[in-house]
């Protein structure tokens, strides 16, 4: 019996230390994996400013995480002593594979969308809508945007921010995508950020090629991104970016594409 994906050819474009689980899984399920990471995580320019913070750890009671990467970089960055106050502190993660991502370090996120994973979804959260006199500690990527926390303020919370990453263009040679769409080996693009797909387009110089080339984007804000940088192929929306979400939608798309 032939496998969901059986000879597909799809590019992964998580960021490294992200896509194994995912590449895995679509090479079970019978594709060709191109890994072809498009954003890179590093630490912050100014790594200095994370202790400085975290000494004044205590003095916050809650802390939201952004993201699995804020998750990731952060909690190393915390001493023995700083994890215990956090084990004491109201935790909230921005979706599920973030709650996860904490899960696995022994917290356990009391603020979680039930559905979702943005910032419009936590903030849809009854917990957050009465914020008076909390203080509240958001460790996030280098320049994210700044929808939470001016809204947690305006719902009266004081709030600070801890820079644990940053996302960069990575350093690859894309353009060995070309001759794999010359020589049609490249059946879909996987996209997992509105950057990563910003990053491609930069990579390769905006050709007009890649605009053709079908997409599975992880959100909405993706597809809007894609369209309005030019995008004219066969665009698929995942439920979410997580790999599982990912992988039913290809699977669906492959059901249609070799109909």
């Amino acid at each position: 019996m032939p496998k969901a994906l059986q000879g597909l050819h799809i590019a992964v474009t998580r960021p490294a230390h992200q896509a194994a689980g995912f590449r895995q899984a679509l090479q079970q399920a019978g594709a060709k994996v191109l890994l072809l990471p498009l954003v890179e995580i590093r630490p912050p320019d100014n790594q200095a400013a994370i202790p400085l913070t975290l000494a004044q750890l205590s003095r916050h009671d809650t802390a939201i995480f952004i993201s699995a990467n804020a998750v990731e970089y952060g909690l190393p960055a915390l001493n023995p002593a700083q994890q215990t106050v956090l084990h004491q502190m109201t935790l909230g993660a921005i979706g599920k594979q973030t709650a996860k991502a904490l899960q696995q370090h022994g917290f356990t996120a009391n603020w979680v969308p039930a559905q979702g994973f943005t910032s419009e979804d936590f903030l849809a959260l009854p917990q957050t809508q009465h914020l008076a006199g909390r203080h509240i500690l958001i460790f996030r990527g280098q320049g994210g945007r700044e929808l939470l926390a001016d809204t947690l303020r305006e719902r009266g919370a004081q709030v600070t921010y801890l820079d644990v990453y940053q996302r960069v263009c990575p350093q690859i040679d894309a353009n060995h995508l070309k001759y794999l769409h010359e020589q049609r080996q490249l059946d879909i693009i996987t996209i997992t950020s509105s950057e990563g797909l910003l990053n491609l387009l930069t990579l390769l110089e905006n050709p007009d090629w890649i605009k053709t080339v079908p997409l599975l984007v992880g959100s909405q804000r993706m597809l809007a991104t894609a369209r309005s940088a030019g995008f004219i192929g066969t665009i698929r929306i995942a439920d979410n970016p997580g790999d599982e979400a990912m992988l039913q939608a290809l699977i669906h798309w492959a059901q249609e594409f070799q109909a």
